[in-house]
């Protein structure tokens, strides 16, 4: 076939609910939309041009997600254009994102309620800003690496959960929040902290979250017999246990065009593919320079995309409060560091590089904010054990590296 043209024979859309009329676009095997040829471009856009494309492709890879009575602009870095910074501004396109919003959202849309803060405490539209300005202030202190950047968030935030907002809000609310950003900054003044290594509980828990957040189904899996899913079930409890070699990860098709396999074999393999020569466990624990400042620019526009975009809490993250669910975002830092070593490690290399991050994060964001195992009652309860132990911070230090 042409590039243009898809396989005779192959069905284009699956029945959802035949009832309601849902249908959704097919997919390959290896998990890519029937429409993608072989250098993993669309086949519509390329025929017909991109109004032709449905909508759920022509939003991707932005997200819009309600901002009060306004809409705010998201990016997904699971795009490997977006990850490496490519093509126009976010802010020279307002005219045509403000055309899909118009499809996306209803004209009937009323402004939500903000997000929870903590628990079940509520705050307004404005204070909620409050809190993302100084998300946002504290990654802009470029006298520190990333890392002790998002320490200090997780410092202050500890402190913030302890407030009462039915008292502290408004200026008031803005007078605390200066205290606590002050006083984290002379908890921690520079990069040079102390490295506390995760405990075994923070890091099994950590490896079951990193697990998830792996997780590629396609097509080929969900047909798998039961061999292929008593081993994803062993590779799953060897996630739990972090012992033994790390099961081969899976690639995502976009990530392989643009980044290769994270496997040193240039072919194409699953995650049910034969495992030869993967690294231990073990073999990702040592120092792997996590802390470079490429890496480090990479990972603060990652956050501040989706702190600016409110891309991390409330409908855009299961609904969880702010402040768990900018805990969620935080332990993306130490993920996307560890599996990054796995891609170096398995490259026979002892240092990771710009690549090795770029290519996971484009993978793990595929599921951050949208997989449904890491919304559900176990997964939010991860994240408020891993916060009570203390282990958010240790993780984002350790695996800085």
């Amino acid at each position: 076939s042409t590039s243009s043209e898809i396989p005779g024979g192959q069905p284009v859309t699956r029945v959802i609910d035949e009832k309601r009329g849902r249908y959704r676009l097919e997919h390959q095997p290896d998990g890519a939309c029937v429409f993608l040829n072989e250098q993993g471009l669309c086949r519509i856009h390329a025929k017909f041009g991109e109004s032709a494309k449905p909508l759920a492709c022509r939003v991707y890879p932005y997200a819009y997600h309600p901002f009060g009575s306004d809409i705010t602009v998201s990016l997904r870095f699971s795009c490997p254009s977006v990850v490496r910074n490519l093509g126009r501004r976010v802010v020279d396109q307002k005219e045509p994102l403000q055309q899909v919003a118009q499809e996306v959202v209803p004209r009937t849309h009323r402004a939500p309620d903000p997000p929870y803060v903590c628990g079940r405490q509520t705050v307004d539209w404005p204070d909620l800003t409050r809190f993302l300005t100084a998300f946002d202030e504290a990654l802009t202190d470029h006298s520190v690496d990333f890392a002790t950047q998002l320490m200090r968030i997780l410092a202050w935030l500890e402190i913030a959960e302890q407030w009462q907002y039915a008292e502290v809000c408004g200026a008031r609310l803005q007078q605390f929040l200066d205290v606590v950003t002050q006083a984290s900054r002379k908890a921690q003044p520079d990069s040079d902290l102390p490295v506390i290594r995760p405990s075994r509980t923070g890091r099994v828990m950590f490896l079951q979250m990193v697990a998830q957040l792996l997780r590629h189904d396609t097509e080929a899996t969900a047909r798998a017999g039961l061999q292929a899913r008593l081993h994803g079930l062993l590779n799953g409890l060897r996630f739990t246990f972090g012992s033994g070699r790390i099961p081969r990860l899976p690639d995502p098709p976009s990530v392989v065009s643009v980044f290769g396999s994270h496997n040193a074999e240039p072919e194409f393999r699953t995650h049910f593919s034969e495992e030869v020569a993967s690294p231990r466990f073990r073999d990702v624990e040592g120092e792997f320079g996590g802390r470079a400042p490429e890496i480090d620019r990479l990972m603060n526009r990652y956050f501040r995309v989706k702190i600016q975009g409110l891309h991390f809490c409330g409908s855009a993250n299961f609904d969880m409060p702010l402040i768990d669910g900018f805990r969620s975002l935080a332990l993306m830092y130490p993920a996307v560091l560890w599996v990054a070593r796995i891609r170096a490690a398995s490259h026979q290399r002892s240092h990771i590089e710009l690549a090795d991050v770029q290519a996971t994060l484009a993978t793990l964001d595929h599921n951050f904010a949208y997989s449904p195992a890491l919304g559900d009652s176990s997964a939010r309860k991860r994240i408020q054990i891993l916060s009570r132990l203390q282990q958010i911070s240790s993780l984002c230090g350790w695996y800085s590296r």
